[in-house]
């Protein structure tokens, strides 16, 4: 069975399982050395069906330009493959919600699966919730080990993690600049050397 044809088996598994929500399942070059995780999709990526678009877009379009990296040429999914959403019973607006470890837990076999399908030579996670989820460790914090490789093992595989903030931290706080824009040069130097 081909890659693609493990990885739609895989997505029309989950889209069975969560048939009742918002799904976004992941984009991009399935032969990629490099897979993006981050934690779910929100309002504009169930308009669009995609990973990291509108405000996340804007983020990784930086991000990945100062990788000097086409999207096209890479691989993005995230940890939970559909929207977190809470009801604002005042308003009567929906609004994202974070992840419980439940959350997590409902969704990280598909992703592990997922991962090992892609078979990628760097998987960076972008926040805490894709971090935990590929290292399996709900205690590890994005602050102890952003920016340097840490190796995973899933299944009979085995991984480099790269852990970053995930890009829209830097808005919300503005001390995270610097070391996010040093952890992504770090990055970049790895991928020279690894890809």
């Amino acid at each position: 069975m081909s890659k693609l044809e493990k990885l739609n088996n895989l997505y029309s598994e989950y889209t069975k399982v969560f048939s009742d929500r918002e799904i976004v399942l992941g984009d991009g070059n399935i032969d990629s050395d490099l897979l993006l995780v981050g934690e779910a999709p929100g309002k504009d990526e169930v308009l669009k069906k995609k990973p990291f678009v509108g405000v996340a877009g804007k983020n990784l379009s930086e991000f990945l330009h100062i990788l000097d990296i086409d999207r096209r040429n890479i691989y993005i999914t995230n940890v939970i493959k559909y929207r977190l959403s809470k009801l604002n019973e005042q308003t009567g607006r929906v609004s994202n919600r974070p992840s419980t470890n439940k959350d997590i837990e409902d969704n990280i076999e598909y992703l592990l699966k997922e991962i090992n399908i892609i078979n990628p030579k760097i998987i960076v996670s972008l926040g805490n919730v894709p971090l935990k989820a590929v290292s399996r460790d709900m205690k590890i914090k994005i602050g102890d080990v952003h920016g340097s490789i840490k190796e995973v093992v899933i299944g009979e595989l085995k991984y480099n993690l790269f852990p970053l903030y995930h890009p829209a931290s830097i808005i919300y706080n503005r001390k995270l600049k610097g070391i996010y824009y040093e952890d992504l040069e770090k990055l970049k130097n790895i991928l020279q050397l690894k890809i």
